[in-house]
This record gives structure tokens, sequence and C-alpha cells, in this order.
């Protein structure tokens, strides 16, 4: 037709396809950044909420202690030492916030785009509807380093922190097979999203159960013994407890090969499982012709 200029796509795995989806995830990315720096004051605030959500977990844990170092908390994680209640705390909130962008983030990076008015756009692209929920992966965690950093300084300069720094680099390898593990647990959340428009409901439920099986604010020796055994399922847990084993002086040591085969079984089980829920999800929706359907 005249005024219509043919566009070949690439089609099927090629280094071309993939190129291309790695440039639709960072324009994704790029996207959601100008959105938010738009608004330079709700860009603040979001930055800084989890520092004032992160303090009255400090105060609480400091109140209830009576100081710095809790005999209890040794006992129940078995250290040599009384354990530093604010360095305990803020390593398991600093993840707690991951599983925020996990969850929230990238689970309602379809729904974000049909508040907005573009999903149906987006649909009929030759982009992978993944790309979409990669590209909101890459965001959400750029932004949510940029709060842990404010938090790690305003924390390390007002109460101080009695960290590893020798541990750091191996903590952060099993922070990053964490990620992976809840970034396919994103994928599942933003195809339930996808499936069932309010999916916040499905979100809250989800991020509640997975914030009291893990290891945040308190070891996971409180929970009854079939909680302990049902958080072995999700990566938060053993992520927690080997980061805190190379972060925090006097820490019980952690089978750390034993850590890391587990984290990579859930990286694989998770990762496909949300894969293979989203495809199905997306072909019933479009097959049933109601993705435009608020």
């Amino acid at each position: 037709m005249q005024g219509f200029q043919k566009v070949s796509c690439p089609v099927g795995f090629s280094w071309a396809n993939l190129k291309a989806e790695l440039r639709a995830i960072w324009d994704s990315n790029v996207k959601v950044w100008k959105i938010e720096l738009a608004y330079p004051l709700s860009f603040l605030r979001q930055c800084v909420q989890p520092l004032v959500m992160l303090l009255p977990f400090l105060l609480y844990g400091l109140v209830l202690v009576g100081g710095r170092y809790s005999e209890a908390l040794q006992g129940l994680l078995g250290t040599l030492n009384p354990v530093d209640v604010v360095t305990y705390i803020f390593t398991g909130y600093m993840v707690m916030g991951f599983i925020g962008t996990a969850i929230w983030g990238m689970g309602f990076s379809i729904r974000r785009e049909q508040w907005f008015g573009t999903l149906e756009s987006i649909y009929v692209t030759p982009t992978s509807r993944l790309s979409l929920v990669l590209g909101m992966a890459l965001h959400s965690t750029m932004h949510q380093s940029i709060s842990v950093t404010i938090e790690f300084l305003v924390i390390y300069a007002v109460f101080g922190l009695a960290l590893n720094v020798q541990g750091i680099l191996p903590a952060l390898t099993i922070f990053a097979l964490m990620m992976f593990a809840l970034y396919g647990f994103g994928v599942l959340i933003s195809a339930l999203a996808l499936f069932l428009k309010e999916g916040w409901i499905v979100a809250e439920g989800l991020y509640s159960i997975l914030m009291i099986l893990s290891p945040v604010a308190y070891p996971l020796a409180v929970l009854p013994n079939v909680a302990r055994q049902a958080s072995g399922v999700f990566p938060t847990g053993a992520a927690l407890i080997g980061m805190r084993s190379f972060l925090m002086e006097g820490y019980p040591p952690q089978g750390v090969g034993t850590i890391f085969l587990h984290l990579l079984a859930l990286d694989a089980a998770w990762i496909l499982f949300g894969i293979l829920v989203f495809y199905l999800v997306d072909r019933y929706i479009r097959r049933r012709g109601s993705l435009g359907k608020y």
C-alpha cells in the first residue's frame, strides 16, 4: 500500500534478535526513568521512603534488646558473640526492598502499561512481551540500589555497621543468585496480574508470605518447623543466611557450596516456571480477546 514501508523484523533465536530484545529492555528501562524523573519530588520521596520505613525496625530492636547487642539472638543463631542488632536488621531489610522490586515492580509492569493505555500498542510490536517485564526489572533494581545506598550511608553515619569488608564480594555473588530467582518470581506475578487484572491481591498475599518466611528481622529458628521447611522454596532465606555468614563477624559458618547449589536450583526452577506460566497466560488472554479489559 502506498504510504507504508515494509519493515523486516528478526525472526527466531539469532544475534540480531537478541540485540533487538536487549535494546527493547533498555528502552523500557529508560522510559520509566523519564517518567519518574519528570516528577522530582515524587522520585525523591521514593528514594527516601525505604529509609523512613527502616528506622522503626532499628529503634524497636534497640529498645527491646536494650542496646546494640543481643544475647537472645546469639542463642538463636548459635554465634560465638552477641549479635549486632543494627547490622542484622539492616542486612535483612536491604533484601526486603528487593523482594518488593520483584513482586511490585516487575509484577505490575504490564498492569502499569494498562493504566497508561499503552498495553495494546506494545502488544502489537514484534518485541517479546517478556522484554517489557525485564525492562521494569532492570529499572526497579537500579532504583532500589539507589535507595539501599542512601540507607547504608545514613545508618552507617548514625549507628555504625559491623560489616566484614572481606565478605562483600561473595555476599554480592549470593545476592545476584537470589535476584535471578526473584526475577522468575516477578515474571510469575506479572502473569497473574495480566490474568486477574487486579493482581495486587495476589501480590500482596505472596509478598506477606515471603516476608514471613524470610529471616529479615528475626532468624528462621523462631518459626514452626513447617514454616522453616517452606522457606526453602524461596531464595531469600538461603540468600540472607549465606550473605550474613560473610558480612557479619562471628556469624556461624554455613555450607557455602550447599547454599550456592540451592540458589542455582531455585534460579532454574523459578525462571522456567515463571516464563512457562507467563506464556500460557499470554496465549490464553489473547485467544479470549480479553487483553484490553480493565
